[in-house]
């Protein structure tokens, strides 16, 4: 079972700090944005991830050593594009769980415009990588195996429910500014809960529940395709 570290809180003062350090490692750049867990879960959230966006990109490492040695015991992870460079895989997770720390949001749209996002059926594809997973730890005779397949499937729920998230924030395009990083209720307290037990408890600490696990892994598989089916009918009802 993974050791819990204790972390301080995400505060201003916090990340005023990590964009003064990226700040003075590179005078060129034009926006730091903040996204991940840190935005749509910050008292959750066990790293910082930041995309900062230059005219004239530096060594990824030299942003993140600067980051480190202000984040006060986080894990930080900096991602670099040069202004006009496009974001790829991480466009869906940037447009709806990114929150412009400094610098004008107008970056931001740039490096992310046009770009696919998670879908519905991506979301349905990783419940179904996380049914694989879970017979693949039913079939596995070594133990470490089967503890690596069990939280990997866990995992993978929380990754179809936060593929599901961004395809449903992503919706439209206007919707960005207004429910960035925010579902609307009750599914903003159900995503909560999914983020709580399936990716820190049962992946991240190892703590899933051991007593009957196939049952236990389809009540949540059950819950998590039912999270996805509901926000995908409230998104085809909000469409024009």
């Amino acid at each position: 079972m993974s050791q819990v570290r204790t972390l301080p809180a995400i505060t201003d003062d916090l990340l005023s700090a990590i964009v003064q350090a990226l700040r003075d490692v590179d005078a060129d750049l034009v926006s730091v944005v903040l996204f991940g867990s840190a935005v749509y879960a910050p008292d959750l959230a066990r790293d910082l991830d930041f995309l900062v966006i230059s005219h004239n990109p530096k060594e990824q490492r030299r942003y993140q050593d600067a980051a480190l040695q202000v984040a006060q015991g986080w894990e930080v992870d900096v991602i670099v594009y040069k202004v006009g460079e496009k974001v790829r895989g991480l466009s869906g997770a940037v447009r709806a769980f990114g929150k412009v720390l400094w610098g004008d949001e107008i970056w931001l749209w740039e490096v992310t415009k046009d770009m696919p996002v998670p879908t519905f059926d991506d979301a349905r594809r990783a419940v179904r990588r996380a049914e694989r997973l879970c017979q693949a730890a039913l079939a596995a005779a070594d133990e470490g195996e089967r503890d690596d397949n069990w939280r990997d499937a866990y995992n993978w729920l929380f990754e179809a429910v936060r593929r599901g998230a961004m395809a449903f924030l992503n919706t439209e395009e206007s919707r960005w500014g207004v429910l960035r990083g925010q579902l609307p209720e009750p599914f903003q307290d159900e995503f909560r809960e999914f983020i709580n037990a399936l990716h820190i408890r049962f992946w991240y600490e190892g703590d899933y529940p051991r007593d009957n696990p196939e049952w236990h892994f389809q009540t949540w598989r059950d819950r998590v395709a039912q999270f996805i089916a509901d926000l995908e009918q409230l998104a085809a009802r909000q469409q024009p």
